[in-house]
């Protein structure tokens, strides 16, 4: 059966840089990265000529959206492992894994969190300094707490999901579910303040988990 890998979480958790670390060998060299083509793209459309950033960004915007659907519906059709990265924050972007899933394809979610926005922020404007990807620190927020509102909602849908908190230098694995039931966790008082705070649900689930042991 095929497998699909989503990669989400806070902007500048590190799903570009460490992300398909966490995927199987096959994988890793080919997740989909909708920020980095976009990037891409938009530079590509400026040095042809379209001095105006505005439409620069509408057409690289419209070629990012229109590859990843023909790799969604390629993948689909020909039931092959796929791995992409995101962000989850409003009811439509659940949509595709939910068609991979009704196809038959196992899917897994790997969730990398951070202590806050403030965090987040700074590791976007590092980032952007050298080159890399700028997002505005409205759309951090609302991308840090979107993502997890509704990775608490939607977690079960999973066949696995993993979280893990990488806002030190080390990165901890704070718990792993699958099919919506804790299969691991740290002890509940050990978890970040980000995690029992803003994944009620889930911290349920792990307490749950806990009290049999």
């Amino acid at each position: 059966m095929p497998d699909l890998y989503i990669i989400t979480g806070s902007n500048g958790a590190g799903k570009s840089s460490v992300g398909p670390e966490y995927l199987p060998v096959h994988l890793r060299s080919t997740v989909f990265d909708g920020d980095k083509l976009f990037v891409n793209k938009r530079n590509e459309i400026w040095n042809s000529g379209i001095r105006s950033p505005k439409e620069c960004s509408r057409i690289a915007m419209e070629y990012v959206q229109t590859t990843f659907d023909n790799l969604v519906n390629d993948h689909i059709h020909e039931e092959c492992d796929f791995a992409y990265e995101g962000h989850f924050t409003n009811d439509a972007t659940w949509d595709v894994p939910l068609r991979f899933k009704q196809r038959g394809f196992h899917i897994h979610l790997i969730f990398f969190g951070l202590s806050g926005t403030t965090l987040s922020e700074t590791r976007v404007l590092a980032r952007s300094k050298e080159g890399g990807h700028y997002v505005d620190p409205q759309t951090i927020a609302n991308n840090y707490f979107g993502n997890l509102e509704k990775l608490d909602v939607h977690f079960e849908m999973f066949d696995s999901v993993q979280i893990i908190d990488t806002s030190g230098f080390e990165h901890i694995a704070l718990a792993v579910l699958n099919n919506g039931v804790c299969f691991s966790a740290m002890e509940a008082f050990s978890l970040p303040p980000w995690f029992s705070t803003y994944l009620p649900n889930i911290h349920k689930r792990i307490n749950n988990y806990l009290e049999q042991f």
